[in-house]
């Protein structure tokens, strides 16, 4: 096992940007001190890796705004790269990176990547970097019963209703992309209300219907996500021609998601009734949710997710 994680972690350095590898440095840096004593040299190089982490953010930021198309889809694979890698391989808090992503910006700049009203919309690939980079971003520890609300702060920087216009995306990446994003933010109640409002469900169960294996399992785990504690989510999936798609998938796709299709089926069939839940209780059952698909996901595709830790 040892020899295992050692060889994936070599992989995961070697294919690194980089802006990742220099941001893993950095911010290792600041869990280095941190385990330290409260000194004040401590206390001192840990302002100063913060620093280096703002500064290294602002360079990722001019790039987005100012860049070339390479430049862009550079600098969205590695906040991709970095915001994984936080939950994945590196000895440091997930948190530090995101509060620093958001509070610098990037949030917004990834957001512009996905704007096509531009008279030069980003290339496919710089889109499919953004939605991956802004969906690890919004990521919540899935063993905490806590919101750190970076989803929400996605979702006001106005993302919903281009991620839900990039579910019909021609590149099938950028759908598959689309899909992921839509799952982690449908885990914030407010999202929720955002995705449906630009009509979410109708576009996933289309991707679901006719999109490729990894679009499907995307779609379906977003549409149960956003049907979470949400009646008139609910409805609105069963509207668009969700039972078709989940009755179709309980009877031909494979043991899991056949088992995770019939009991969306069920709670699509069985009388609405309006469901209180507390904030914690829907996070917990949100982040329960998300890892149910993960494993799927691994299961299916042979790819750890960022977000489901065993």
């Amino acid at each position: 096992a040892t020899k295992s994680m050692a060889a994936h972690s070599r992989r995961f350095w070697q294919t690194r940007t980089p802006m990742c590898k220099f941001l893993v440095l950095i911010i290792s840096c600041l869990s280095c001190v941190r385990s330290q004593s409260g000194s004040d040299e401590a206390n001192l190089h840990e302002q100063q890796a913060l620093q280096s982490l703002r500064d290294s953010l602002a360079d990722a930021m001019a790039l987005l705004q100012h860049g070339s198309d390479h430049s862009k889809e550079a600098a969205a694979e590695g906040l991709a790269q970095m915001a994984i890698a936080t939950t994945i391989s590196q000895p440091f808090h997930p948190v530090t990176f995101r509060n620093a992503a958001v509070e610098a910006g990037v949030v917004e700049q990834l957001v512009a990547l996905l704007n096509n009203d531009k008279p030069k919309p980003a290339t496919e690939r710089a889109q499919r970097f953004a939605l991956e980079a802004l969906e690890a971003i919004a990521t919540d520890d899935p063993t905490t019963e806590s919101d750190n609300g970076h989803a929400l702060a996605v979702c006001k920087a106005g993302a919903v209703r281009h991620i839900v216009r990039l579910l019909a995306s021609s590149d099938q990446s950028v759908q598959v992309a689309a899909a992921g994003c839509a799952a982690i933010l449908s885990e914030c109640r407010e999202c929720q209300a955002m995705l449906s409002a630009q009509k979410a469900e109708e576009q996933l169960v289309m991707l679901g219907t006719f999109g490729n294996d990894a679009a499907k399992l995307r779609a379906v785990a977003a549409l149960d996500v956003l049907a979470l504690n949400n009646v008139p989510s609910q409805k609105r999936i069963a509207k668009a021609g969700g039972l078709s798609l989940l009755q179709g998938l309980r009877e031909y796709a494979g043991e899991e998601l056949r088992t995770t299709a019939g009991g969306m089926v069920g709670s699509l069939t069985k009388p609405t009734t309006s469901v209180t839940v507390d904030v914690k209780a829907h996070a917990r059952q949100a982040h329960e949710t998300r890892l149910k698909h993960s494993k799927l996901w691994d299961s299916a595709v042979g790819v750890a997710r960022a977000y489901a830790p065993r």
